[in-house]
């Protein structure tokens, strides 16, 4: 991939606030990467297309992973509701503020459990797109380099 490169992503995505001037290890940490994870770098992809009511999930935070986040109990919380206020006041594509999607050049393994993957992050708020969407390739971190 290349820088500016047009992408597709979907997964967990934050706002790129959270990244910004973060070495590898410490986006493991925050992120929820297992240790070494990101040795190899990652690609970060900004969004180009704010996601639709019907495109994303609540996710909370990175202290708990997709695999371990428990879905809403719509019986005690307006997800709608939850839903429209995060598109009004949290999602943009503009500024630090931006969505991005994080992108591990060492992929997902299928024969590790996703405890091991996936361990507690250090608590920044996360989204999970449901759809492909269009992003725009905003920077390439190689091993031991930050993201700016």
């Amino acid at each position: 991939m290349n820088v500016n490169e047009m992408i597709e992503v979907r997964g967990c995505i934050t706002q790129e606030r959270y990244i910004k001037g973060r070495s590898l290890p410490e986006l493991e940490r925050l992120l929820g990467f297992k240790k070494g994870r990101l040795d190899n770098g990652i690609v970060v992809a900004a969004l180009i297309q704010i996601p639709n009511i019907n495109q994303f999930e609540l996710l909370g935070y990175t202290q708990v992973a997709e695999h371990k986040f428990k879905s809403i109990d719509p019986t005690k919380l307006d997800v709608i509701k939850l839903k429209e206020m995060v598109l009004k006041n949290a999602f943009t594509l503009v500024g630090n503020k931006r969505l991005v999607k994080v992108i591990a050049n060492t992929p997902h393994n299928a024969k590790v459990d996703n405890d091991t993957q996936y361990p507690p992050g250090q608590g920044i708020p996360q989204w999970k797109l449901t759809t492909a969407l269009p992003a725009r390739v905003a920077g390439i971190v190689l091993p031991g380099k930050i993201y700016l």
